[in-house]
């Protein structure tokens, strides 16, 4: 009904109608092995892992690709698939659908359901709203999908059809302003929903970018966070809009979409050409914000600099800010610098791509050392040039000296090998007890042999560095695997990009691997020697309450006896006073 609702008859050819009646024969029967609605959902992992039917040439049959799933839903769902594809259905893309499925859903996390790059469209995202009405999904995932406007109606339908999703992402799907305002009407009422993702995409490459982003502009934006608005038991603490075409009348949307709002708590509205209008519009109203990205929106230190140290002198809430890819002044970095050290609730700030030169890193790290309260723990300062051995130098101060720092991001910087012996100091523990680094990135710093040695000498004793990146740098096989074998510590290594054989980067993840695995085991083995210890105290512990309770009773005996003695003494002092009295009276 849906298919032939939206999609005209003469566009349909005989392919595509047997693919959306391929399993139709068949579902009565498989449904009664589908979970009741209400039951907690099977989930892919489990409902497709059975073996297909042997390939026939040709078409497909009825029977060959309903046999290549175990649960009817995926069957249909595979079906509704082939509509929107215009493909007819076979047992090799039935068999590539299950394998994709398999891939991105694990039994682990029963109730994620990822559907991320599998070609769906709006017969499908119906389907799902059909077959898998009142499942326990709470983690939906349509990133990379054909969904565009059409499928808005029938993305209402399946939100409402799961009655525990929480998080929904949709970016990377082509949806437009039309799209955008049939979904507000959903969002005006939905009481569940807490993420809602309609652009960024964490594997997706650069600042989360997609190849068909969702443009839905400050016209789909406006109707958007006027829903939200109206809604009486608003639960979104998460909105996504990175990469949706939103311009500077869009930060004025939000700005007074915030000024009343109480429940948003992580916007990203990064890659979007918001411009120093735009931000500097929204700032304003930022301060209950917990986690704030303006990546890549076209505003300029030099413009946005008032807003910003105002907002992070004004805000207590603020933990995570990201201005990477703006470009920032001298001057605006001071003042910005200023608000980052009164802000103490900021645990994470990136830097990354905006022009900050050695000047720029020298200024940061003093400001970030002279302040009363060290709270970052992540600083993200990649793509800004330092290539002079000054900045080198001032970073490893501030990895010596800054207790809190756990994660700090230097990649495409030329630090070279100097800067690289530089930081290598900062990290061994004769230098700096206190350093608490325990993720490094020096992916392209043009590293060579020598600094990658020496860097991997001074952590061959350092015990909290976990990850260390040197990808895309200058290293070939020469270099010394005795060294990468007495990092004991490192859980993770990556090399990919440079000169090294396959063999020297097997043996560089068997390292990594026998470390993550002595790690694991360390904790559960010293808790086991620990309670083998305890057992033998307890042990010992019996035994002398055994001894105490033996010698409390014959302690309890001694003392009878000592009372019986006294007794009989006094009753021969009494006989003796009596016989001689009696004596006495004799006399």
């Amino acid at each position: 009904a849906a298919v032939a609702a939206r999609v005209p008859a003469h566009q349909l050819s005989h392919a595509r109608m047997a693919a959306v009646g391929a399993t139709a024969g068949t579902a009565a029967a498989e449904r009664a092995r589908s979970p009741p609605r209400g039951a907690a959902s099977p989930g892919p992992g489990r409902a497709l892992a059975v073996p297909a039917s042997p390939q026939r040439s040709g078409a497909a049959g009825q029977g060959d690709v309903a046999a290549v799933f175990e649960d009817a839903v995926w069957a249909e769902v595979y079906a509704a698939c082939c509509c929107d594809a215009r493909e007819a259905p076979s047992v090799e893309s039935a068999r590539a659908f299950r394998d994709a499925l398999l891939a991105q859903n694990s039994d682990r996390k029963p109730l994620r359901l990822s559907l991320r790059g599998l070609r769906i469209g709006p017969t499908t995202v119906s389907c799902l709203g059909l077959q898998l009405k009142d499942r326990s999904y709470t983690w939906l995932d349509l990133t990379e999908n054909m969904l565009g406007d059409h499928s808005a109606l029938s993305l209402r339908s399946l939100i409402r059809a799961l009655p525990n999703l929480r998080h929904l992402h949709v970016a990377g799907n082509l949806i437009t302003a039309e799209g955008a305002q049939e979904l507000a009407e959903e969002l005006e009422t939905n009481s569940t929903l807490e993420v809602f993702a309609l652009g960024g995409v964490a594997d997706a490459g650069q600042h989360g970018r997609v190849f068909r982003p969702n443009a839905i502009g400050a016209e789909g934006l406006r109707p958007l966070v006027a829903a939200l608005a109206r809604n009486p038991r608003p639960a979104l603490i998460s909105l996504n809009l990175c990469q949706t075409s939103l311009g500077p009348e869009a930060g004025r949307h939000l700005a007074t979409f915030l000024q009343h709002d109480r429940t948003l708590q992580n916007l990203d509205i990064s890659c979007n050409p918001l411009l120093s209008e735009g931000v500097c519009a929204l700032l304003a109203q930022c301060s209950r914000l917990r986690i704030l990205d303006i990546a890549d929106t076209g505003c300029r230190g030099e413009l946005v600099h008032p807003q910003l140290a105002s907002l992070l002198q004004r805000t207590s809430s603020l933990t995570r800010l990201s201005l990477a890819h703006n470009p920032i002044e001298i001057r605006p970095l001071r003042r910005i610098t200023r608000g980052v050290v009164a802000c103490k609730s900021l645990v994470s700030l990136s830097l990354e791509g905006t022009s900050m030169g050695t000047e720029g890193i020298t200024i940061l790290v003093d400001a970030l050392l002279a302040a009363p309260v060290q709270s970052l723990t992540e600083l993200n300062v990649s793509n800004n040039s330092l290539s002079q051995l000054e900045a080198a130098t001032a970073l490893s101060h501030f990895i010596a000296k800054y207790t809190t720092l756990q994660v700090l991001r230097l990649g495409q910087n030329t630090l070279g090998d100097a800067g690289v012996l530089e930081l290598a100091e900062a990290l061994r523990p004769q230098n700096c007890p206190e350093c608490s680094l325990q993720f490094l990135d020096l992916s392209r710093c043009r590293v060579g042999m020598a600094g990658a040695g020496h860097l991997m000498s001074c952590l061959a004793e350092n015990d909290t560095l976990r990850v260390l990146r040197l990808g895309d740098n200058f290293l070939d096989d020469s270099l010394d695997m005795t060294l990468i074998d007495q990092l004991t510590s490192v859980h993770e290594l990556q090399l990919a990009g440079n000169r090294l054989s396959h063999a020297s980067l097997q043996h560089v993840a068997q390292i990594t691997a026998r470390n993550r695995h002595r790690t694991r085991d360390e904790e559960p083995s010293t808790l086991r020697s620990e309670v083998h210890r305890l057992l033998f105290q307890e042990a010992k512990l019996g035994k002398a309450r055994e001894q105490v309770d033996r010698d409390e009773a014959e302690v309890a005996r001694c003392q009878s006896a000592t009372e019986a003695a006294q007794q009989q003494l006094q009753n021969l002092r009494q006989e003796e006073r009596e016989s001689q009295r009696q004596v006495s009276k004799r006399i």
